[in-house]
């Protein structure tokens, strides 16, 4: 502990020496880093508090968090599915009572409660209905108490791993039954589901204040089976796999090596926090882009704050640190409305159910108003820098802070692009806590200066900004086939009669489609109703950000024909086949036996049968996922029934 105080007070030292003597600072945007994804927090503990709210109260709350013009503009929100805590265990008292999360199978063997955590719901569903750009993740602190080996949803006696043994495959059910719920019946997608909660600590104890669990083993097999659940249920790739949100970066980069292949075949993203392990940003960053997974900061707050500094500016340096060394592509404090007062982002009056804003407020808004969800972070060579790229503007936004007692003149260097707006729109954080607007400041021969005064944090937003190398942009092809989840790819193959929606990213820009039979749109997503063999083929879609850049993807759709078969969908007098849903009623017997047959829409027999009794054979033991025919034909080889299955 010593050591790090040591390391901790000659960064300051040295940060302090580098701000006070200035600089010209240079901003590259040839040198491009991570495409930033947004901010955001998770929802427990302050929502399962706020949620209590009247409806009213909740809408005005959640709009000073998802609002990007006079709130914080976050859109990104970790939903905590509780694991609930063994009848007649009251430990979980953190966050005012908020830790206390209901879990939705209280009981091994009892039913879902669908109806529990309906405070934590009614927070999300509110930013459901206000929020842009959204991206929800789903993430577990302790499996139920009755999965447990202590019995509590707490920890185990000693801090030890606390999942029993032959429980992997339950957890996975029932992190997966929550996903599936919730996506069914609110239409809530989580894009990614979190087993782990700082899995190796070793401090999640019995009769603990939060909810917790051990898990420094056997991380990759709780992977594995959270991952097979996710495919056996139709909810993997549109739901994938994110770990393993360790409380040190040094950890997080230690358990993302021990990984296996399996593993990490079914996770996206690499979640760390960071509240220590700071030595280590650049290599986890390394690591996650070489086994081509994103990676989130994705809980931070003063857990090993030691100094005197103003909290704000101590997390403004936290913050650019994380999007300069680790490149996180996303941004996400632990809760917004924690309780206490160097953690609180907004202080909630839960009796009154009134809220306040903190200095971390306005600090957090120099950042996530500006630095919009889909920008681009670029070089800047001053540690007390950020810079993006933000295509929804068309600006660049340079965000600085000056943690020092003084005044640091600074001048920015923009010779690298080949267009500048003529000014520089400034907004400042200042203490005790408010950002404000100030007067323009002209950009000259490519450059303009600032003098920042001390304990500040500056945005500066250059609007009509054009790199001088247009680089073209990254676009991501998206495809949907009737109901099923979207999926990522440049190919999609259809059967004859289905509908398709073709809706690449990013979803700001231009766009202009061009494609078979004279198809031509000027939408980001094109859709297909009851699609036909002639519409099959290359799609393109030109796309155009802000800047002018441009780029093309090419979706390719495959398009399967219906067979043309004798007598189909002619009604008979004798219905020997009967089909509701994907089971198949056959009324055979030994003196009329059933010759039952089901191709596949390409003409090809897939299943021949007898039938000689009455018999119910379910679609899925057969094929998978599809359209089928079903033919049924007589001991005279006569059509008795013939029909199609559509979609099962």
């Amino acid at each position: 502990m010593k050591q790090l105080k040591l390391i901790s007070f000659m960064a300051v030292a040295f940060l302090a020496l580098s701000e006070a003597e200035g600089a010209t600072v240079i901003i590259d945007p040839s040198v491009k880093y991570q495409r930033f994804e947004g901010w955001g927090s998770s929802l427990c503990w302050w929502a399962n508090n706020t949620g209590r709210w009247s409806a009213a109260n909740r809408a005005r709350l959640v709009g000073a968090i998802v609002n990007p013009d006079t709130g914080l503009g976050y859109n990104i929100f970790r939903y905590n599915i509780g694991g609930g805590d063994r009848p007649g265990h009251n430990h979980l008292t953190k966050g005012n009572g908020g830790a206390a999360i209901p879990g939705f199978k209280p009981t091994e063997n009892g039913p879902y409660d669908w109806s529990a955590d309906s405070c934590q719901r009614n927070i999300l569903l509110e930013i459901a209905a206000q929020g842009k750009d959204l991206i929800f993740e789903a993430f577990s602190n302790s499996p139920p108490w009755w999965m447990t080996k202590s019995g509590c949803a707490a920890g185990s006696s000693d801090g030890s791993d606390n999942l029993k043994s032959d429980y992997f495959d339950d957890f996975a059910d029932y992190l997966t039954e929550v996903v599936k719920h919730y996506k069914e019946t609110y239409n809530i997608l989580f894009r990614t589901v979190e087993p782990f909660n700082e899995p190796s600590a070793g401090w999640w104890n019995s009769n603990g204040t939060q909810e917790g669990c051990g898990f420094k083993n056997n991380q990759s097999l709780m992977i594995v089976e959270l991952g097979k659940a996710l495919a056996a249920k139709n909810l993997f790739p549109a739901t994938t796999v994110s770990a393993s949100d360790e409380t040190s970066i040094e950890q997080a980069l230690k358990t993302l090596n021990a990984y296996s292949q399996s593993a990490l075949d079914y996770i996206s993203q690499i979640n760390t926090h960071s509240y220590s392990g700071y030595n280590f940003r650049t290599q986890l960053a390394q690591a996650a882009a070489s086994k081509g997974k994103r990676l989130w900061q994705s809980e931070t707050g003063p857990l090993h704050k030691d100094d005197n500094s103003n909290i704000a500016l101590w997390m403004a340096d936290v913050i650019i640190r994380d999007l300069r060394e680790m490149k996180a592509e996303a941004w996400l404090d632990w809760q917004i409305c924690d309780p206490s007062g160097n953690w609180m982002t907004i202080n909630a009056d839960l009796t009154n159910q009134r809220f306040t804003y903190t200095s971390r407020f306005y600090m957090h808004s120099a950042f996530s108003r500006f630095i919009r969800p889909g920008s681009q972070i670029i070089a800047s060579n001053n540690d007390n820098t950020v810079a993006a790229l933000v295509p929804s503007t068309g600006s660049l936004v340079v965000v600085i802070r000056n943690g020092t007692g003084s005044s640091v003149d600074y001048t920015f260097d923009l010779s690298k692009f080949s267009e500048l707006g003529e000014t520089v729109k400034i907004h400042r954080f200042s203490l005790p806590g408010s950002l404000t607007s100030l007067p323009d400041i002209p950009v000259s021969g490519k450059s303009f200066s600032i003098s920042v005064p001390g304990q500040t944090v500056t945005t500066c937003v250059i609007p009509g900004v054009i790199p001088a190398e247009c680089d073209p942009p990254v676009l991501t092809p998206y495809a949907k086939v009737n109901n099923d989840p979207w999926q990522e790819t440049d190919e999609v193959t259809v059967d004859e009669g289905d509908s398709l929606i073709l809706g690449p990213q990013p979803l700001t820009g231009d766009w202009t489609w061009s494609g078979p039979q004279n198809f031509s749109s000027n939408s980001r997503e094109v859709k297909f109703e009851n699609i036909r063999p002639g519409q099959a083929g290359n799609y393109k879609a030109l796309y155009t950000n802000s800047y002018g850049c441009t780029s093309s993807v090419i979706i390719k759709v495959n398009i399967i024909p219906v067979v043309s078969l004798v007598n189909q969908f002619q009604k008979f007098t004798f219905r020997p086949v009967g089909v509701k849903g994907s089971i198949i009623t056959v009324n055979g017997s030994e003196n009329r036996p059933i010759f039952l047959e089901l191709y596949n829409l390409r003409g090809s027999v897939i299943y021949r049968k007898k039938v000689l009794k009455p018999s119910s054979i379910p679609v899925s033991s057969i094929a998978g996922r599809g359209s089928y025919i079903v033919k049924a034909m007589g001991n005279s080889g006569e059509v008795l029934y013939i029909s199609r299955i559509n979609g099962i």
